[in-house]
């Protein structure tokens, strides 16, 4: 699974434009345009899957361009043209379709045998392009043609779609088969959902990869905010599903909410008191901070995963905290 990078901070400022457009032929056969004696600034970061091209754009002022002739290169993938947030704006002119202006959050659908422009408004404008391949996603598809006229705005597997892919040109190192079959086969099933999958499709999409992107979203979500007060209600709540069907993700990965959340808890506690400090922590102090509201749970439940106490934890030597 191929990871590319370029960026223009590499480049004298009089020849960010020209090694621009050099890298842009190269990986999008697209031509670019900057504002006269006005640098550009870009950087760029591309994931490459079996079957869809992701790519995840930073740019000042500019104008991308795939003309008569760049479609002639036989690419008819349909893309998904995103605006993941941040500042700035950016208008998507397609040929013989009207001109819609995307803000965060938003996105708009093209066939790449299509001419036309991006024009990017801002200091630092943020773009995400997913590109899948058109023989391998239209069939199943109720219907292909109707996807081009209109911005999509928030849903469930737009959003999924965004993160996922975020996530993919973020991480340089290379992802094993396994994940890449996975992950590429998650991405399909999203797009279908999104765009419009026939009813056996949708059925199993929604069944398998939707589930699997909820999850990851909630386990993130719960990564992100155990430090306070969090419960089922706050979650299904957030995701938009019911407090059951969160009970039945964890449940069929062997485990539950409250665990999941406990064990994210204890490890932030442990990996704060076992850490070298010339002034140890206070116990009761870290115990607040990973999320715990009585000192008393905390210390059995401490115990019993770690086999030691708080403070017999934090007055380990390195050499036996491996040894745990």
């Amino acid at each position: 699974m191929a990871y590319i990078s370029f960026s223009t901070n590499q480049f004298d400022p009089e020849d960010r434009l020209e090694a621009a457009q050099e890298a842009y032929g190269a990986m999008a056969n697209v031509e670019l345009h900057a504002e006269k004696n006005t640098p550009p600034n870009i950087q760029t970061r591309v994931r490459l899957l079996p079957g869809v091209s992701i790519a995840h754009v930073t740019t000042s002022t500019l104008k991308a361009l795939r003309g008569a002739r760049q479609v002639t290169d036989g690419n008819d993938d349909i893309t998904f043209l995103i605006h993941p947030g941040g500042s700035g704006v950016w208008q998507s002119n397609l040929q013989s379709n009207p001109s819609l202006l995307c803000k965060p959050g938003s996105a708009r659908v093209v066939m790449n045998y299509q001419s036309g422009s991006v024009d990017f408004q801002g200091d630092s404008v943020e773009f995400l392009s997913v590109a899948f391949s058109r023989n391998q996603l239209a069939p199943f598809l109720q219907d292909s043609n109707k996807l081009y006229d209109h911005l999509l705005h928030h849903s469930e597997t737009l959003n999924h779609i965004t993160r996922i892919s975020l996530d993919l040109t973020q991480q340089r190192n290379d992802i094993d088969n396994a994940t890449t079959l996975e992950v590429t086969s998650q991405l399909f099933d999203l797009a279908c959902l999104t765009l419009g999958a026939k009813r056996s499709v949708g059925y199993r999409a929604s069944r398998s990869s939707l589930k699997q992107a909820r999850l990851k979203a909630i386990k993130i979500d719960i990564n992100t905010h155990f430090r306070l007060p969090l419960s089922l209600d706050d979650l299904a709540l957030r995701h938009k599903v019911s407090t059951s069907y969160i009970r039945s993700l964890f449940r069929d990965e062997g485990t539950s909410f409250t665990d999941y959340l406990l064990d994210k808890r204890l490890n932030s506690a442990f990996n704060e008191l076992t850490r070298t400090s010339l002034t140890p922590p206070y116990v009761q102090e870290v115990a607040y901070r990973s999320g715990f509201n009585n000192l008393s749970w905390f210390y059995n439940a401490f115990k019993e995963r770690f086999g030691v106490t708080p403070g017999e934890a934090r007055e380990l030597a390195p050499m036996d905290i491996l040894q745990l």
